[in-house]
């Protein structure tokens, strides 16, 4: 069956009918005036998925051509077809405007908010529609952790970091906290771990003497951090064997990466979700734990035993009893 069949072309109108904030200026353009002249011969699959695409443009910048599909309702397969339609060599080359239109312009976030607030226009003033979609969102990406593909990755993940003399732990900005969180609850179990951060303009000072021994765990999403990428590059040239948590097997943490460990961050939200990268660090914890035996048991004990003799979590005080 053939995506194109004879209808009547789709003027201006038919595109402000779809879409009525589709862009006319700017890196979308074009692509807004393709689905305009092809409207007219595209099957309603090949519709549905065009008129999403135009109301959810960060979507297809950030987010898999699956979880795209998965979104606007139809299958992977038809996004491609788009695309070809649309007279682009492929998904990739139709992708490309919009991962421009998120790297520039009004800035990425920006342009996010407002589509978001867009969309609260069109909730008339109910939160239960967004919520539901951030959390729809979230899940899926969620789910994507018992995947056959990201189990083995956050396997082979966990066996570089068991087998590490030292295992570095970079994340920047947004990403600092998944940093933190992964080096505290490792740090509870094993005494290799170093936090890598830019306090004190101290950030190389911490990977002075990495080298291949060593394992690093680097933590970045779209748009980068210019530090987490030099000091990823930077300890990878020392032979350090590097782990990249992140969006894309072509981030720029993930090129001299032993291991990468992709994660989905698109949200209707303005700024993109870290839910899903917490789930991916909370499961490598649990994998290296996993694996640690006996020792790992000793270790988390003695740890627990130092905290209650500092007195580090508040305890119910002992109520008095009352004189007779």
């Amino acid at each position: 069956m053939t995506d194109l069949t004879e209808r009547p072309p789709c003027g201006p109108d038919c595109i402000a009918a779809l879409d009525p904030d589709a862009p006319d200026t700017g890196p979308l353009a074009e692509i807004t005036a393709r689905i305009r002249d092809a409207h007219g011969s595209l099957s309603p699959q090949l519709r549905q998925a065009a008129r999403y695409v135009l109301a959810h443009p960060e979507d297809v910048a950030l987010t898999s051509m699956r979880r795209l599909a998965e979104h606007a309702g139809v299958k992977p397969s038809t996004m491609v077809r788009l695309a070809r339609a649309l007279d682009y060599d492929g998904y990739e080359s139709f992708r490309e405007p919009y991962r421009h239109w998120l790297r520039g312009g009004e800035g990425a976030f920006v342009a996010r908010a407002r589509t978001l607030q867009a969309r609260g226009r069109d909730a008339r003033g109910s939160c239960a529609p967004l919520l539901d979609a951030m959390a729809t969102a979230d899940g899926a990406a969620i789910r994507d952790i018992v995947t056959p593909a990201n189990a083995q990755a956050l396997e082979r993940a966990r066996d570089l970091i068991c087998g590490a003399a030292t295992v570095y732990v970079i994340g920047m900005r947004s990403c600092y906290s998944l940093a933190h969180l992964f080096h505290y609850a490792y740090s509870l179990v094993y005494g290799n771990a170093v936090l890598v951060d830019s306090h004190a303009c101290t950030l190389y000072d911490r990977l002075a003497r990495i080298d291949a021994e060593d394992a690093v765990l680097a933590i970045g999403f779209r748009p980068y951090t210019r530090d987490t990428v030099q000091a990823t590059t930077f300890a990878a040239d020392k032979g350090a064997r590097v782990i990249a948590l992140t969006d894309s097997l072509v981030s720029p943490l993930a090129e001299d990466a032993a291991q990468v460990i992709t994660v989905d961050t698109a949200s209707p939200s303005y700024f993109q979700s870290l839910v899903p990268a917490l789930a991916q660090v909370q499961a490598l914890l649990a994998l290296v734990v996993a694996a640690g035996g006996d020792d790992a048991l000793d270790a988390i004990t003695r740890t627990e035993q130092d905290m209650d003799t500092f007195g580090a979590y508040w305890r119910e005080p002992k109520r008095r009893r009352r004189a007779p």
